[in-house]
This record gives structure tokens, sequence and C-alpha cells, in this order.
């Protein structure tokens, strides 16, 4: 009868390293996509032991690197998106934040853009008409202009005397508490100091 322990030998060989190849691509397949990385997880999509998992030093010290650095990256979406996207999900946040502010802005200036050139097309059309509005378009809208400055000044002083109105309110109410203390003291002096009738 042939010895066939050597073969034998070669095919566990063959087939732990089979299994541990798995079990390395499992772990970076399931990082990639941002599947929650156990050692039972990987040991189910690898099709091999946890016993496996945790008796190979190599793999063990790969699935918990890999468990920790999706972690980090965020446990609470890390079944959603994978963790090379969580890394950067603040920075696409401030992205975002800052494409919003920009487009405030270019919608802010798009509406003084076609203000103006509303004004300069109506220009232009009563130019052709034989109308020239311009000089009293400018000046009304430096009048405009004279005016909200006014009135931006106008408020501020309006805060400025309700500031000071509080001020002085308050300024009374501490002068009549004042002085409530000193007609008591001064009542209680003369009291004390009055004198007493005699008695008979």
């Amino acid at each position: 009868m042939a010895d066939n322990s050597a073969a034998l030998a070669r095919a566990r060989r063959a087939d732990s390293r089979t299994k541990r190849q798995r079990a390395a691509e499992a772990v970076h397949a399931a990082e990639q996509s941002g599947e929650p990385i156990t050692f039972p997880a990987i040991a189910r999509r690898a099709g091999v032991s946890v016993s496996l998992l945790y008796t190979d030093r190599q793999l063990a010290a790969a699935i918990a690197a890999a468990r920790d650095r999706q972690r980090q990256a965020g446990t609470q979406r890390h079944w959603q998106l994978p963790a090379r996207s969580l890394v950067t999900e603040q920075s696409l946040r401030a992205d975002l934040a800052n494409a919003k502010e920009r487009t405030r802005q270019l919608t802010q200036d798009n509406a003084v853009l076609r203000e103006r050139l509303a004004h300069h097309l109506g220009a232009d059309a009563d130019i052709a008409r034989g109308w020239d509005m311009r000089p009293m378009l400018n000046k009304l809208e430096q009048r405009a202009a004279e005016l909200e400055a006014d009135n931006h000044r106008l408020r501020r002083r309006v805060a400025q005397l309700e500031n000071d109105t509080r001020e002085l309110a308050d300024n009374l109410d501490a002068a009549r508490t004042t002085n409530r203390h000193l007609m008591n003291e001064l009542n209680r002096s003369t009291t004390s100091t009055r004198p007493r009738p005699r008695t008979r």
C-alpha cells in the first residue's frame, strides 16, 4: 500500500493557503464596501472557520486594523458608505456648504446684473423713441442712495437714543430707590430724637 502522507500534507497546506487568501480578500472587500467588519462576518464571507481567523496572527491583526479604521471613519454609517468615502465625509460637507454659499452669492449677483441690464435696455428703448430718461433716472438713483444713507444714519441715531433712554430710566429707578432709603433713614432718625412726653 502506497504512503500518501506527503501528498495529504501538501494538500492540507495548499488548502490552508487558499483559506487564508480568501479571508484576506474578504477583509479587503468588506472594508471597501463598508460592511461591518467582525470575525464571524469575515469567516462567513470567506467560507472559513472563525478559529482560523483567531489563530492566524496576520489575519487577526488585519481584521482588527480594518475594524479600527472603520470605527474611526464613523460607526453610524459604516454599512452605507465605503471607508474611503467616510474618511472624506467631513470635507465633502464643507465643500457642500461652500458650494451653497457660492450659489447664494451668484444668485444675488445675477439679480443685480439683471436689474442693471433691464435698466440699460429700458434706457436704450427710450433713446430709440426719442426719450432720453437716463439723466433723470441717474438723479433718482442718486437721491434714493442719499435717502437710504440718511435712513441708515437715522436708524443708528434712534438706536442710540433708545439706549440712552434705557440708561436714564435705570438711573432714575436707582435714584428713586436711594431716595426711599434716605427718607426711611431720616424718618427713623427723627423718631428716635423726638422728646418723649413727660408722664405725671
